[in-house]
């Protein structure tokens, strides 16, 4: 398997892992709002929220870990880029919201997970246009507006004449 075939299914990994980490949060905080009135399903929120998201997050931070290493060997810059720094220093926060969650749903407290959603999303956000938000941007190197040729404005006999 060759070192590109490798990083595309990393990448593929990587990125089934978050789609199941972004579904799942929205979902299990819902459940929690339903856990308050409905005594059957009480507790429900926090054992899907251990088994998916925390694996799936998990899951997610060691493929991107990965791709973050392999990208140093290919010979890249990775730390040249500030939205990478930006989910680096992001990521093992998550991981430890993430891992603290089920007891707090278990509890009826939605805070840490309502928290864990708004920063994934904002990771998403800055993973998805951070290389266009973080960019410096430059300005467009003014030319001047070249002349008009003079074959554009003349006659086909003054053309002939300036030929010869």
């Amino acid at each position: 398997m060759s070192l590109d075939a490798a990083s595309s299914f990393i990448r593929w990994i990587h990125f089934v892992a978050l789609f199941f980490a972004g579904g799942c949060m929205p979902v299990c905080l819902m459940l929690s709002g339903f856990e308050d009135t409905q005594e059957d399903i009480r507790g429900l929120s926090a054992v899907i929220w251990k088994k998916i998201a925390i694996w799936a997050m998990r899951v997610a931070v060691l493929t991107g870990a990965v791709m973050f290493l392999m990208a140093l060997f290919k010979g890249g810059k990775p730390f040249s880029q500030p939205h990478l720094m930006f989910m680096l220093g992001l990521s093992p926060f998550l991981i430890l919201l993430c891992e603290k969650t089920p007891k707090s749903l278990g509890a009826g407290k939605r805070g840490i997970a309502m928290l864990i959603t708004a920063l994934f999303l904002a990771t998403s956000f800055v993973a998805t246009y951070g290389r266009v938000a973080f960019s410096p941007e430059t300005a467009p190197a003014s030319t001047p507006d070249p002349q008009p040729a003079p074959a554009a404005s003349a006659e086909p006999e003054q053309l002939t004449q300036e030929l010869q």
